[in-house]
């Protein structure tokens, strides 16, 4: 009965929601297959420090916090769909010509300099497919709906490392070819079967870019939003980089056996995402961003106990628990900021924070495994970045009419 009731439900929302959800899967089957393993691939098999891995997310960081926020404006302006098919055809260009270097064994410099193309020229995809979530889904289902889409991005996210750890036993430039094919399927199908969702009467004046900034000139709420998510995110960058090395450095786990604690991740919120977000829908979303915060932090602070297969897998639950929470209840948050027309803006804005979280995450991680050698220690003091956000999200919750700028209650 509640599957039935679940099920009519789902259907109750726009087709072209279900097309960008299958896009988004393909891409991230791809991407999923990829992620975890890069730095595997820099550190072990061409002997790269931590420090200079971490320092390439750290330009990472730079060029796909630009590119996202220069998407989310653009996606004011000329649309959603036109920039959705130009980022995965770039992507899958981008990603091609990786596997080419590392076949012909290019080199560190070589490599990671193609990569970080792909996040100047692609990464705008997350907060435009944001905005034309607003546009498909009405206020009071887009927890609803940015979970569809998260489920849908997890499913490739989960299938993604267990044929990344398959692919790699064979060569680490078939992970790119496969990605490559993945990004290009994603942009033919949005080409093929999403139309514009993009209203005129929204269309935004023409201002300058930097104009996107004045959000957080005039809306100090915003910004402790901005900075308490940014916090939450430094701890979160840590799940793919730093603590992949760490299982296969400090834990000697196998490569097949990293890419299943990945998958595992990804089944969770394949299986809970949508019911979990229906559960906690009427329960006030800053309190929800306290809790997950919270999972976050104990979870990375137990982690340099753990030493065990089936206790990092306890750990990866507590973290997945946060995320499920956290991730689409964020991105409903600035839904709710953000004015009509102002929607990518936005977007774009807090997909800086929380990209230079992701990104900026694994460097502080990469220089903190460099040079702090006990890992009960190390997991510490890169869990506290979750604490603070706790204490972010608790203030926010006491000025959440200003957040609004209304009497709406989050």
């Amino acid at each position: 009965m509640m599957n039935n009731k679940l099920f009519r439900y789902l259907l109750s929302f726009d087709r072209r929601l279900w097309v960008l959800m299958l896009g988004w899967f393909v891409s991230s089957l791809g991407f999923g297959a990829v992620v975890p393993f890069v730095s595997i691939y820099f550190h072990t098999e061409l002997g790269v420090s931590m420090s200079l891995i971490g320092s390439f997310f750290l330009i990472a960081a730079v060029l796909r916090s630009s590119s996202q926020i220069i998407g989310g404006e653009l996606s004011d302006r000329v649309g959603r769909r036109r920039l959705l098919i130009i980022s995965q055809a770039n992507r899958a260009a981008v990603f091609i010509a990786t596997g080419v270097a590392i076949a012909f064994q290019a080199g560190f410099w070589v490599i990671s300099g193609i990569l970080l193309l792909n996040y100047l020229l692609s990464s705008y995809f997350q907060p435009v497919a944001s905005a034309m979530i607003v546009d498909l889904v009405p206020k009071e289902k887009r927890v609803e709906g940015y979970s569809v889409l998260r489920t849908a991005g997890n499913a490739g996210w989960g299938t993604g490392p267990a044929i990344g750890g398959f692919l790699a036993y064979y060569g680490y430039e078939y992970l790119f070819y496969f990605c490559g094919i993945s990004a290009l399927i994603s942009g033919i199908l949005i080409w093929a079967f999403v139309g514009e969702t993009f209203r005129k009467s929204e269309k935004s004046s023409p201002e300058s870019f930097m104009a996107s900034f004045s959000v957080l000139k005039n809306n100090p709420t915003f910004n402790v939003f901005m900075i308490s998510a940014l916090l939450l995110f430094l701890t979160m960058g840590q799940l793919v980089s730093t603590l992949s090395v760490y299982m296969s450095k400090t834990l000697e786990f196998s490569s097949r056996s990293i890419g299943w604690v990945y998958t595992y991740n990804a089944l969770l919120v394949i299986l809970f995402q949508i019911p979990v977000s229906r559960m906690i829908r009427k329960i006030n979303m800053f309190k929800l961003m306290i809790i997950a915060s919270f999972l976050y932090f104990i979870a990375y602070a137990l982690m340099g106990w753990v030493n065990t297969y089936p206790l990092i897998l306890l750990m990866i639950t507590i973290i997945t628990s946060g995320e499920i929470i956290g991730i689409p209840t964020g991105n409903t948050i600035v839904s709710y900021m953000s004015p009509e027309g102002k929607h990518g803006r936005y977007q774009g804005i807090y997909s800086l924070a929380t990209t230079l979280g992701w990104s900026v995450g694994p460097f502080i991680g990469g220089v903190s495994m460099d040079l702090i050698s006990n890992p009960r220690v190390l997991w510490f003091v890169l869990s506290l970045f979750s604490f603070m956000a706790v204490w972010g999200f608790v203030w926010l919750k006491h000025h959440e009419k200003a957040c609004c700028g209304s009497d709406e209650p989050l």
